[in-house]
This record gives structure tokens, C-alpha cells and sequence, in this order.
């Protein structure tokens, strides 16, 4: 799911400047992901992930990551793919082999409807206790309800 607005199947408009774009797409997506750290390369399983807002560049994508992070509630605070990171919202521990929250920025080449990401960076992970994965990822603040029940949980 996605609240990117698609101008028609490979078409997409920057969140940024309104420009029309196809091919290279820079997005912010909110996802729960887990890290598998049983090969020599640390993998990540995404089960569901919801797009914030896509941009025509990177530039584009830097001039709105603050106000995106904001809307969410969600420090900006990089996190890596160690086995234990630290949570943007409490700084406890989130351990990463566990699904968690986690908000990403991307660089995907799109071909049709074939992606192929070029460039991946967590922008925050948020452990379960500051919210817990009883939402699917498109409700997690999207909904004045959804963000009543993330802030009973904390």
C-alpha cells in the first residue's frame, strides 16, 4: 500500500516540486522489518511496508525528510543492521531480529513494474514497546485512532 499518488501505472509526482517523474524514484517508506543474521550478509525481511512520499531526486527527498518524520512522530535517528539498535523514540534497545517498526529512505530504479533498489537507509527504528505491532503498517499513524492507541501504549 501506498499514499504516493501515481499519475498512471509507471508515472509518479514529487511530493517536493510536483514534477512528473518514471523511471528513478527517491521514497520514504514505513515498514516492518526483521534482520536474519544466519548468512555472511545480514538480510532483511520486510512483511509489509507502506510508502510516505516519493520524490524526483535526492534533494527533493532532503528538503521533506524532516517534515515527514515529524508527521510520524518519529525522531530521525539512523540506525544500522547490528543485532541490537537503539529506538528513535525512547533510545531503548530494539532487537533487530524481532519485527519492528522502521523508517526507511530509498533509491529504486523502476523498469515497468520492476524495482531495483539502488541505495537503502533507515532513518529510525522504533522498538515494540514504544509501538507495539498491533496495527498494520498503512494504520500505524495514519488515523487520529491510530495515533490514540500509540500513545495509551507508551
Amino acid at each position: 500500500m501506498s499514499s504516493i499518488p501515481k499519475i498512471s501505472d509507471d508515472e509518479y509526482e514529487c511530493f517536493t516540486c510536483g514534477r512528473i517523474f518514471t523511471t528513478r524514484v527517491f521514497e520514504i517508506t514505513r515498514e516492518w522489518d526483521r534482520v536474519h543474521y544466519c548468512t555472511i550478509l545480514p538480510e532483511v525481511e520486510v512483511e509489509e511496508a507502506y510508502g510516505l512520499e516519493c520524490y524526483c531526486s535526492q534533494a527533493c527527498l532532503v528538503a521533506r525528510r524532516a517534515n515527514v518524520m515529524a508527521n510520524e512522530s518519529v525522531p530521525i535517528r539512523p540506525a544500522g543492521l547490528e543485532p541490537i539498535e537503539t529506538c528513535a523514540r525512547c533510545a531503548g534497545p530494539v532487537d533487530m531480529s524481532e519485527f519492528h517498526l522502521a523508517y526507511v529512505e530509498s533509491e529504486t530504479m523502476m523498469n515497468g513494474f520492476v524495482g531495483i533498489t539502488l541505495d537503502c537507509e533507515y532513518l529510525a527504528v522504533v522498538c515494540n514497546r514504544c509501538l507495539p505491532r498491533t496495527l498494520g503498517c498503512e494504520e500505524v499513524v495514519s488515523t487520529p485512532e491510530a495515533l490514540a492507541l500509540i500513545v495509551a501504549s507508551t
